[in-house]
């Protein structure tokens, strides 16, 4: 009866859980059970107050952040309600630090790697496998480029022109279908897409997003966007391409340029390529065309370049056209040789050749039928300055070069009759060593004396002066040992 006294009094009912366990009269009253109850539902209270005081300061897991931080990249932009536009960019990049263009799972250090990122940071596609993305071609690991070509759809500050496609309701009808209140919805989301990050003057209604200016900002100096141009929706940037030109750079020293121009001529025209090429099991045919082939000297450089044209190439044919064409510009083969390897109904063999390196090839144009690239004037002279950064690194990289080439080119080598031999076992290169012949009062001072002297002289002596000075030391030591020996007997 007193128990449930006490818990039934309403002064008692109106405590706290924390002033019921500092009560120790109170304690005394309760079961076990009670006790345990009273304890979990203090440490429940407790953890509740902890949840709200990290919440209310902003402090989270790890893995809370991370998913918070990846909501706010975009969580001002709703694509859905955005106009849209089918854009074609011209980009240039120096690939020798890239392990080729395309995209792979065992590398992120790719240019179509950085492309992405860069497209998904700036908020221009909500993601590349909605935005209709096609390249013109891939390029290889250390091949460069200045006329690559990318087409997709991004985000577009316009609402008509070429390429635009107006977002849709949720029930997927076009604009022109929404309501005034869905239609005001849309002119204050495009509204607060006016002024991005960085840019000090806010984007009129009739200006296009600075798609050059945005990207460059992100990517690497390596890779730069060069200009961009509105396409129409049937334009694909692979499939459209009508002809794709690569330049290859090399050195004349030691290679006959002649032959060299009378054996590119024969590449012209349409031709089985399947012995100018990596094999890849995908090809259905290896047909191929080229259009151009030309030889000439590099403007104010000792270099020569090879300009070659055509609708599309194998996997690294020019590679191996140019590696053949070394071959007979070294007189290592005849001319003959391309015509053999491309008559593929002859059973030649195909000679054992190296691949010529990746480093100077560049993908220089990709052809494509009314497409006028916009270049932007205001951002040119900083996507320079950027390209300038690259070339004076590989600049100060040739001049140490060439330090060391000319340095090594101009120093005489020296030429001697006779190599000296090492000298070995000094026990003590300063001091120059002695014979003594002054006899000691004992046999074991006078051994010992000469003893060191001789291993002394064979310290420092080398061939023949070597074996004589030994001979002598011996001589001496012995006639040293003789007359020793008699003065101690004549005693």
């Amino acid at each position: 009866m007193e128990k449930e006294t006490i818990n039934s009094s309403p002064k008692k009912t109106t405590t706290t859980t924390t002033q019921k366990l500092n009560d120790k009269e109170y304690l005394s009253t309760l079961s076990k059970d009670e006790l345990i109850n009273l304890i979990v539902q203090e440490n429940e209270k407790k953890q509740q107050q902890s949840k709200n005081i990290f919440k209310n300061n902003g402090v989270e897991n790890t893995e809370g952040k991370k998913k918070k931080k990846n909501r706010n990249k975009q969580s001002n932009i709703n694509f859905d309600k955005c106009y849209k536009r089918h854009v074609a960019f011209k980009l240039s990049y120096v690939g020798w630090p890239f392990f080729g263009f395309a995209a792979q799972d065992c590398s992120e250090e790719t240019i179509e790697n950085y492309l992405i990122k860069a497209f998904l940071k700036t908020s221009l596609i909500p993601d590349i496998k909605t935005a209709n993305y096609f390249k013109s071609g891939r390029t290889d690991k250390g091949v460069s480029a200045y006329g690559q070509v990318i087409s997709l759809y991004v985000r577009s500050n316009l609402k008509e022109g070429e390429g635009i496609i107006p977002p849709k309701d949720q029930s997927g009808g076009p604009i022109s279908n929404r309501t005034k209140s869905n239609k005001t919805e849309l002119t204050k989301n495009n509204d607060n897409e006016k002024a991005r990050k960085g840019n000090k003057k806010s984007i009129e209604d009739d200006e296009e997003l600075p798609y050059i200016k945005m990207l460059n900002g992100v990517l690497p100096p390596e890779i730069r966007i060069l200009a961009w141009a509105p396409v129409p929706f049937h334009f694909n940037a692979r499939f459209s391409t009508l002809s794709r030109t690569y330049k290859y750079f090399f050195n004349p020293n030691g290679l006959d340029l002649n032959l060299m121009k009378e054996a590119s001529k024969l590449y012209l025209g349409e031709h089985n390529y399947i012995n100018f090429c990596k094999i890849d099991v995908n090809v259905k045919s290896f047909m191929r065309v080229i259009l151009q082939f030309d030889i000439e000297k590099v403007e104010n450089s000792e270099l020569y370049v090879a300009t070659i044209k055509g609708f599309a190439f194998l996997w690294h044919q020019i590679r191996c056209m140019m590696a053949v064409l070394f071959l007979i510009g070294q007189k290592k083969a005849n001319i003959s040789l391309i015509t053999q390897l491309l008559d593929t109904n002859k059973t030649i063999t195909k000679p054992p050749y190296e691949m010529a390196s990746e480093v100077p090839l560049v993908l220089f144009d990709c052809g494509y039928d009314d497409i006028d690239f916009i270049y932007e004037s205001s951002v040119q002279e900083k996507t320079v300055e950027s390209m300038f950064g690259v070339y004076n690194d590989y600049l100060i990289k040739t001049e140490v070069n060439r330090l060391i080439r000319s340095t090594l080119k101009n120093t005489e080598p020296t030429t001697t009759s006779k190599i000296p031999q090492p000298i070995t076992n000094i026990t003590n290169p300063i001091t120059s060593p002695t014979l003594s012949t002054t006899s000691t009062s004992t046999s074991t001072s006078t051994t010992t004396t000469t003893t060191t002297e001789t291993n002394e002289i064979n310290s420092i002596n080398i061939g023949e002066k070597r074996k004589h000075s030994i001979a002598e030391s011996e001589k001496e030591l012995e006639e040293e040992g003789n007359e020793h020996k008699h003065k101690h007997n004549k005693n």
